[in-house]
This record gives C-alpha cells, sequence and structure tokens, in this order.
C-alpha cells in the first residue's frame, strides 16, 4: 500500500535483484575493518539491508513483491521491484556522502500517510557518534599510537584535536554479529506496533528517508555536489504530526482514553557499541497514527478517511 516515495522515476532500474545489488566492502581484503572507508561501506550495507527489511515488515509493499535472502547469518527481505532497489541504492549513497562530510546527526526511515502528509512511523538510527578521520586518511588502516609517542617520533601534528581519528581495528565477526542482533530487534519491535491503516477507507502510505545535520554542519547552499541535489529541506517535525482537523469532538467520558492513544509512542530498538562504532536505533509512533484507531463519538461522527 505504498505510493510514489520521492525521485524513483528519475533514477535507473538496478540490473540485479538480489543481494549482490547491495553495497559491498569492497576494500577489504581481511576479517578486520581497518579503515575508515571500510567501516562506512559496512555500515552503509547495514542500513540498505535494514530499510528494505523494515518495508516488508510494515508491509509497505505486497509480501510476494519481497525475496527472501539472509544477510550477516540472518532471514530478512529484499523488495525485488527494480526502481525500489535503485531509490535505496542511490539514497543511501547519498547519506555516505553525508557521513563522509561528518554532518549526520541521525537518519531516520518515515513512514507517512500520503493524503495529508503527516508522518505515522518513524524508525530513526543516531549517528552523532560516528568515528571521522580527515579525508585525506580515509584510506589508511587504522592504527594504536605506539606507547611513548615522543621516543618513537610519533608525528600527533596531524591529528585531529577532537580525538576522532579512528584508533582501534574492528573485526568484521563481531561486527556482523551486532548488526544480526539489531536486524532481530527491529523484528521483535515492529510485531509489537500498531499496524498501518489498511482496509477500504485507509490512506494510502508510503515512506522517505530523512537526514538530521548536526547543528554546526555547514548546509548546502550555492552551487551543491551531485550527492547534495538529492536532498530536499523537510517540513519542522511539528508540522507532519500535526492533528487532523477532521477529528470529530468526543464524549467527557471517552477524553482520558482517547488522550492516551492520542500520545506519542517511543520504542528502543537496540543500542550498537562495537569498538568505536556507536549506533542508537528506535521507533517512534506519533500521534497521527493514532487517529484510525479512535473510539466513535456517536452516530453522526466519523473518523478521517
Amino acid at each position: 500500500m505504498a505510493g510514489d516515495h520521492g525521485m524513483v522515476e528519475d533514477y535507473s532500474a538496478a540490473e540485479d535483484l538480489g543481494m549482490d545489488d547491495l553495497p559491498r566492502n569492497s576494500n577489504r581484503e581481511s576479517n578486520v575493518v581497518s579503515t575508515h572507508n571500510q567501516l562506512l561501506d559496512a555500515l552503509t550495507t547495514f542500513l540498505t539491508v535494514t530499510t528494505h527489511h523494515i518495508l516488508y515488515l510494515r508491509r509497505l509493499y505486497p509480501p510476494t513483491s519481497f525475496l527472501s535472502t539472509r544477510a550477516y547469518d540472518y532471514p530478512v527481505r529484499q523488495n525485488r521491484h527494480p526502481k525500489v532497489c535503485a531509490w535505496v541504492n542511490d539514497a543511501m549513497a547519498a547519506v555516505r556522502d553525508q557521513l563522509q562530510k561528518d554532518v549526520v546527526e541521525k537518519l531516520s526511515l518515515c513512514v507517512y500517510e500520503c493524503k495529508a502528509n503527516r508522518v505515522l512511523e518513524r524508525w530513526t538510527f543516531d549517528l552523532r557518534s560516528f568515528p571521522q578521520v580527515i579525508k585525506r586518511d580515509d584510506n589508511i588502516p587504522i592504527e594504536p599510537k605506539p606507547p611513548n609517542e615522543e621516543e618513537d617520533g610519533y608525528d600527533d601534528e596531524g591529528d585531529d584535536d577532537d580525538g576522532d581519528i579512528l584508533l582501534e581495528q574492528l573485526n568484521l565477526a563481531d561486527l556482523e554479529a551486532h548488526f544480526r542482533a539489531t536486524l532481530s530487534r527491529v523484528a521483535t519491535s515492529a510485531a509489537r506496533l500498531m499496524p498501518l491503516p489498511e482496509g477500504p477507507g485507509a490512506p494510502e502510505s508510503s515512506f522517505t528517508l530523512a537526514l538530521e545535520v548536526k547543528d554546526e554542519a555547514d548546509r548546502p547552499v550555492g552551487r551543491m555536489e551531485k550527492e547534495e541535489r538529492k536532498w530536499i529541506a523537510a517540513e519542522p517535525a511539528s508540522a507532519l504530526n500535526r492533528p487532523s482537523p477532521s477529528v470529530p469532538p468526543l464524549e467527557p467520558q471517552q477524553n482520558e482514553q482517547v488522550l492516551d492513544k492520542l500520545s506519542p509512542r517511543t520504542h528502543p530498538v537496540r543500542l550498537l557499541e562495537v569498538g568505536e562504532l556507536r549506533l542508537e536505533v528506535w521507533v517512534e509512533e506519533s500521534a497521527a497514527k493514532f487517529e484510525f484507531d479512535l473510539p466513535k463519538a456517536g452516530p453522526s461522527s466519523h473518523l478521517p478517511p
């Protein structure tokens, strides 16, 4: 029950519909993630897999449109439509570009109803603690500092004063184990959520990806790079979650029940910590989502279509 979710018509179709279409850690030759680019590739692949799996779990497309496969030795689903695959891959390439620039605070997969353009669910990945290095060091292996820097002639002048130079190598098996555990928690969390509106009269639902940039980050101005042109400014969260004007008044005895139903709910999914990588995941259900399950006020009342 998903509509057009953005610039899909501008993207070329994927040639391969299987998991080979996902980004790979092409620079890795061992079981160790030792460079910043390799860590970016691993994270981008995980976010791509998770996005497809959430689309399946939340039934944004018919279940028959998904392929059954495995990632990190965990059963997942991937949408088989070429344009959906291309849209997700291109969006993740744009996310990777912003992560490399150290401007990302949060990445959100927003599920919204198309008629009023209101967010119903927001799956958030907190990336503010993602390790950063200066760009020229992206492909330099991560090595710890010598114990005696002065005696060994270690040059500290090129280090980042904020301490964001990666100092610790990551074992790939540990990293994938945490990705596998997070996918499992995503599935169990999705099962506990209230279903999205469906059935006769229910609004069409779709999705998009949104970035929340850091306060001190430079906003795209003037001549933007190719990846930056894929982003547009989002509406304020308050506007996306405004109450529907067509919700009818209710009887006094129903007020307490309705207020409880219309309260936004946040569900923690998982905190992923491995080496210097720290990623927190949670899902929010907006007040707008619960309007589709309100008790009726009387024979003359009606719910928004």
